[in-house]
């Protein structure tokens, strides 16, 4: 049997969730592995968003990664999954951790705000390429 590309795109993307996830559900060892502080539960939400977020949103976005042209199609798409997948991990801090600063309500939504504008500007690139937006 023969793999196409597609199915090992998403078995990829499905590794990197994996790991992805883990680190996540994992900031203690995070912390402990790079000797960062994780004495409060903000803290604790960065370590969640900051290590294990970018790797959710490059799951997603092998997964879902069409080709790698149009170019500005892959970098809007990059940066979209990225913020998706820090949004996601930060949004599991919140209801793990409890108690989020100021400063994580603003995180969360300037993440929030920047997915909606790529998935935006993702479907204006995609009427106008006449590529699909969703493989």
């Amino acid at each position: 049997m023969r793999l196409s590309r597609r199915h090992v795109q998403i078995g990829i993307g499905l590794v990197l969730l994996g790991l992805g996830g883990i680190l996540v559900m994992s900031p203690l060892a995070v912390a402990e592995v790079l000797g960062r502080p994780h004495d409060t539960s903000s803290r604790m939400i960065n370590l969640r968003a900051s290590w294990g977020g970018p790797v959710l949103g490059l799951a997603g976005f092998v997964a879902w990664l069409p080709a790698l042209r149009p170019w500005l199609r892959s970098v809007v798409g990059l940066v979209t999954w990225a913020m998706a997948g820090v949004g996601v991990a930060r949004a599991v801090g919140f209801a793990l951790d409890g108690s989020p600063d100021a400063r994580q309500y603003v995180w969360i939504i300037g993440e929030v705000v920047i997915v909606v504008l790529g998935a935006w500007a993702l479907r204006v690139i995609a009427r106008r390429s006449g590529h699909a937006a969703i493989p």
